[in-house]
């Protein structure tokens, strides 16, 4: 089947289209596999579409009655005879598991923003676990297992590295002995979009006396925009 006729059988008069989150009531894959199925074509191209399905937005009694809960079940049974349920009530959730995707994809789009109980229920795919070889799990190269914080042990080979010497900045501290007290030293001129950087340095009593407190230091100007 190409996409056109794929297409054109999914134009129908029953399909609408849910306002709460764009999908429509009939998905056209589902079309397309129902057609296939009923020509007795084997449909192998499925079996890595979800088959749960995860139900939010449930009311809170109908986790603590039963009657309800089975109301809730019989709901998704229309579906599919074979079927589990997974109740989780601490996340208020209901997960349900199919035998085959079609089914799973009749009842999220069937059921989505379905009202039961006084509220509208929420209807999502369960993404299906990709199975991981126990054998294909290794620990870390001994390089990146260093990294740790803590590391448990230095790696092969490794040496801690010597102390350099202490760099003296002759720079700086010919600036510094150019701060005279009492006077403002401008050490980055202002830009259009930034303010200038200018130290104000603090004043005296007496030339080997204390600095003087209280003085009041100005603040930098912003630019005007």
């Amino acid at each position: 089947m190409d996409h056109k006729e794929e297409d054109d059988s999914f134009q129908d008069d029953n399909v609408y289209i849910n306002p709460e989150d764009g999908m429509p009531n009939i998905h056209p894959n589902i079309v397309s596999l129902e057609q296939e199925s009923d020509g007795n074509e084997e449909v192998d191209d499925i079996d890595d579409l979800p088959k749960s399905v995860i139900v939010t937005n449930i009311h809170s009694k109908i986790f603590d009655d039963e009657k309800l809960k089975k109301e809730m079940e019989d709901l998704f049974r229309t579906f599919s005879d074979n079927v589990t349920f997974q109740w989780l009530r601490s996340f208020r959730r209901l997960r349900v598991n199919y035998d085959s995707p079609l089914a799973a994809a009749n009842a999220r789009v069937q059921l989505h923003q379905y009202q039961f109980y006084n509220s509208c229920i929420n209807c999502y795919f369960a993404q299906p676990v990709t199975p991981v070889s126990i054998k294909n799990l290794r620990p870390p190269a001994p390089v990146k297992q260093f990294l740790i914080s803590p590391p448990s042990s230095p790696p092969v080979g490794w040496e801690p590295r010597e102390e350099g010497e202490p760099i003296v900045n002759h720079d700086l501290l010919a600036a510094l002995a150019t701060l005279a007290p009492g006077e403002s030293h401008e050490l980055h001129a202002p830009t259009p979009t930034q303010p200038a950087i200018i130290v104000h340095t603090a004043l005296s009593t007496e030339p080997s006396g204390p600095t003087q407190v209280g003085c009041s230091i100005p603040h930098t100007r912003c630019p005007e925009y």
